[in-house]
């Protein structure tokens, strides 16, 4: 049963890479990798168990190698029977392999040239024979430290050999197949090295010594089988390969193996390991199952994948449409429809209204920092004037300020009447400030309109880069004309406020409508002494006049030391403390309620004037303006680049297609993807 799954499996991910989905989705595999001269050819044809691979000194693989073998059942074929596919060559089949080992050649030198090139661009291998077990590889180019003289190859070929490496084997669902030689010591090979790097904790990694039989007298491999120096979670596999006698002598694979059994069962040391350790049977039995379950486990991944993938594409193409229209009423509808959009998008943004038709095109808005649209639009109305809220205009203002303030808008009339020109000339120069920052709010909010209509233009008229331009041009526009326009309705409201003073607010009336709090708080003292005098007795008021004997003598006492000191004071001042104090107060509450007042009216305006006016005007002039013959060949005038995204998009939606028609083509597919499901949780729930 596990054959057959196997079979199903690998022949379900083959086809997945052969309607391309290699390309977009990464597919489970083995890869071959190692140094030049390290035995992975002959790996490869001891697995496969047939000589077809090219052979000679140097660098001999210089593609990588795609091979598919697929297992033939003796019932329905011959005892030996083989043929070979090559993917470029269509149906053709290669029955005598020497002819296979000459169309790689050849297709190596096509690509690659004839004088030892090596080229990332895999050649595709189908084996289908009795012999060949149900296995997926990739044999790639060994590691070449230095480049043959002569050759093709540059100085760099170390560094390019190593980046082909790694760029097959940093996959997370490739297994690698790391091949290593028994007579080199292992803290120095090349492939463990790559292994380890892109694996660190050798989970999807297996060992395979090779030139185990060439070792030097009295040393063995069984440490380095046993995992003891560099550990693997699938471990190692000691393998005897054929000489390059038995090459040139033309061994058969077949005797090779049998060979190899033999020599490991009579070896004094390799008898005695574990089984699972040495040939190439055992080797072959350990790629089966990892690649089995590998493909299971990662299907259910590669589905969704698939799914997600198409969702994608397909948005993508719906919104880059079936290309520019031909007939005129079919440009005016498709102009019609994106301006539409364009200017839903642009009031939706700004009043935070979701839109399930319009969200395609939020995937291409720039995803940038902060707030956008109406949050920002309400961050700064928000943040306008706010730190006036709590500061005090009298807070820098002495008492002697504000008396000479008085005086000096006395004129010439009756002294002790003050004039509300005092008021004025005091708070005046603090209202004045709120100016800048009201028209600041202004360009603010249009700078946030111009931002929002720039994103959106891009996002919606992104087939279209002339009509963005152009509409994006026309939005700026009326968005400068009506920033005109409620800069001017601001700038009178300030006004406003800053040069007619009055109230209305109940509580500034109430509190300092009069002079009244002025002078309850000269009486409230006086009536609480009286209250606690009320019927004193003899002993009080004795104690009573002895005080106030002691507070005149005092008081007098300190007036004679201070009246030279506050003589000229007293001889300017006419107002009494609590009266300036009571101006005071009136200043900071008026100021206050002017700054509440500004706070509300000014936004209010901007968001009349400028924010609901653009809104308004938008749709309306771009139809009208954008609505002409002339014009609309021009505007929809659809840039290569977008042309060759819509070819590139469509081919990759057939590829996707194809690939879901595989995985939904057989039902137990699902069921196998259940049971890895089923392992994995017995696997974690197990105890270590």
């Amino acid at each position: 049963a596990l054959y057959e799954n196997l079979r199903q499996l690998i022949t379900v991910i083959d086809e997945l890479r052969d309607v391309g989905l290699q390309k977009m989705i990464s597919l489970p595999r083995i890869v071959a990798i190692g140094t030049q001269s390290s035995g992975k050819s002959s790996l490869v044809e001891s697995i496969v168990g047939r000589d077809f691979l090219p052979r000679g000194g140097g660098v001999v693989t210089r593609r990588p190698l795609e091979l598919r073998l697929v297992h033939l059942n003796t019932q329905e074929y011959r005892e030996g029977d083989a043929w070979a596919i090559f993917d470029k060559n269509g149906d053709k089949k290669y029955t005598n392999f020497d002819d296979v080992r000459a169309e790689i050649e050849r297709q190596t030198d096509l690509v690659a040239g004839s004088n030892k090139g090596i080229v990332n661009d895999p050649i595709v291998l189908t084996i289908f024979a009795t012999d060949a077990p149900d296995l997926t590889m990739v044999d790639l180019p060994g590691i070449t430290r230095v480049p043959v003289k002569g050759s093709d190859q540059t100085e760099d070929i170390e560094r390019l050999t190593r980046e082909m490496t790694l760029h097959y084997i940093k996959d997370p669902r490739t297994i690698i197949l790391a091949v290593l030689p028994a007579n080199q010591d292992m803290s120095v090979s090349d492939a463990l090295q790559l292994a380890r790097q892109v694996d660190p904790a050798g989970v999807r990694s297996i060992g395979v010594v090779t030139k185990i039989d060439i070792m030097d007298q009295g040393t063995d491999a069984a440490k380095m089988l046993r995992g003891e120096e560099i550990p693997l979670k699938h471990g190692y596999v000691g393998v005897k390969m054929r000489s390059q006698q038995d090459i040139m002598d033309k061994k058969p694979v077949r005797m090779a193996l049998q060979e190899e059994k033999d020599w490991f069962d009579n070896h004094r040391v390799y008898r005695l390991l574990p089984p699972g350790l040495v040939g190439t049977p055992v080797l072959i039995d350990k790629l089966t199952n990892i690649l089995f379950r590998s493909m299971r486990r990662f299907l259910p991944e590669i589905k969704k994948e698939i799914n997600e993938k198409r969702r994608s594409v397909q948005d993508r193409l719906d919104e880059l449409g079936d290309g520019v229209p031909i007939e005129e009423f079919e440009k005016v509808q498709v102009m019609w429809t994106m301006v539409t959009d364009y200017c839903e998008l642009f009031k939706n943004t700004i009043r935070g209204k979701y839109d399930r038709k319009l969200q395609r095109y939020m995937v291409n808005l720039p995803q940038g920092q902060g707030l956008s649209g109406g949050s920002q639009v309400r961050k700064i109305m928000n943040d306008f004037l706010v730190d006036y809220m709590e500061s005090s205009i009298t807070a820098d203002m002495t008492d002697e300020d504000i008396d000479r303030a008085i005086r000096m808008h006395e004129g010439d009339s009756l002294p002790g009447f003050p004039s509300p020109d005092t008021f004025e000339f005091l708070a005046l120069p603090h209202l004045q400030k709120i100016n800048i920052p009201s028209v600041e709010c202004v360009h603010n909010v249009a700078s946030s309109l111009d931002l929002l209509a720039q994103r959106i233009a891009h996002a919606v008229f992104r087939r279209f880069p002339k009509m963005a331009e152009s509409a994006l041009a026309m939005t700026q526009n009326i968005i400068q004309q009506e920033k005109d326009n409620a800069r001017s309705i601001v700038e009178q409201q300030v006004a406003c406020f800053t040069g007619y003073l009055f109230t209305n607010d109940p509580q500034y009336l109430y509190e300092h409508g009069s002079m009244e709090p002025m002078y309850g708080t000269q009486q409230k003292p006086q009536q609480h002494q009286e209250e606690e005098k009320k019927d004193p007795t003899m002993a009080e008021k004795a104690i009573q006049g002895v005080k106030d004997n002691s507070q005149a003598i005092y008081q007098q006492a300190r007036t004679m030391v201070q009246q030279q000191q506050q003589g000229q004071k007293k001889k300017d001042q006419r107002y009494s403390g609590p009266f300036v104090a009571e101006i005071r107060k009136r200043l900071d509450a008026y100021f206050a309620i002017t700054i509440r007042s500004v706070r509300d009216s000014v936004p209010k305006a901007i968001g009349f004037y400028l924010v609901r006016a653009v809104q308004d005007k938008l749709q309306f002039e771009l139809l009208q303006t954008l609505n002409q013959k002339e014009k609309l060949s021009e505007l929809l005038g659809e840039p290569p680049h977008i042309h060759e995204e819509r070819k590139t998009l469509v081919s990759q939606l057939k590829v996707l297609s194809n690939a879901a028609a595989v995985l939904t083509r057989d039902p137990t597919l699902a069921a196998m993807a259940l049971e890895a499901e089923d392992e994995e949780q017995r696997t974690a729930t197990s105890p270590p």
